[in-house]
């Protein structure tokens, strides 16, 4: 064998060995990762992963559905991902088709199951864990819920009542809520109230056997039920606007 024989023959080695040593079959990979990231750029996201030999399985969270919901799936040898999105009775809603690299981030699209409502999303692996990064998740969305609102107009354009909310932490809302109209009927009640797993502030107490906070943009419907801390024809319930 001469020199540019034998060269020859050490370089191709050399480059099988190489390759062999780079390229990893992806679907043999078992990991668990959290990702984090946001749907068509703005509205968070949050997806738990967890692959086993090219069987996916997890859980997600979406801040505009506020609730978790199960995806199962698989992930090929070109990394590509695709998950069923499952409600509680096993129902598919949704469809998602995605790329992953380095296990570490992923972008593509969800869907309805037919494929219609496409939306984009891209995200990348967090150190938190699905739970404190979903907490910190909603800590910042209910937050955005501070402020002062008016309470619903009377025909000459003022406003018959007045609410105030704080956020304060561990899905707990502090309010103080009043209302009023030229009749003379007066009301005030001050609480904290209990943010439910389907996002809504429920108040129950001293003053009122419920008073739930439902939020939408900006605006606060407030439903009461046998409150009587507002007086007689003087009722909380209404839509409350910033």
């Amino acid at each position: 064998m001469n020199f540019k024989t034998y060269t020859l023959a050490f370089l191709t080695l050399l480059v099988i060995s190489c390759k062999g040593k780079t390229e990893k079959d992806i679907t043999t990979s078992n990991f668990t990762n959290t990702f984090t990231g946001k749907m068509d750029g703005e509205n968070p996201l949050l997806l738990k992963l967890k692959a086993d030999n090219g069987i996916l399985t997890g859980t997600y969270f979406y801040n505009n559905l506020g609730k978790n919901m199960d995806v199962k799936g698989t992930i090929s040898k070109d990394s590509t991902i695709i998950l069923n999105e499952l409600d509680n009775n096993g129902t598919q809603t949704g469809l998602w088709k995605a790329k992953l690299i380095n296990q570490n981030e992923m972008s593509g699209t969800w869907s309805k199951p037919n494929g219609d409502s496409a939306k984009n999303f891209t995200l990348n692996t967090t150190s938190e864990t699905f739970e404190a990064a979903k907490q910190s998740m909603l800590d910042t969305k209910y937050a955005n819920y501070n402020g002062s609102y008016n309470g619903p107009y009377n025909e000459d354009g003022m406003a018959t009542g007045k609410l105030i909310l704080k956020y304060l932490g561990n899905q707990e809302m502090d309010f103080d809520i009043t209302i009023g109209n030229e009749s003379g009927c007066t009301g005030k009640l001050m609480g904290v109230a209990e943010i439910d797993a389907y996002g809504s502030a429920i108040y129950t107490g001293s003053g009122c056997e419920s008073l739930n906070f439902e939020f939408r943009n900006g605006e606060i419907d407030v439903i009461e039920d046998n409150c009587n801390a507002d007086g007689m024809n003087c009722y909380f319930s209404g839509t409350y606007k910033k």
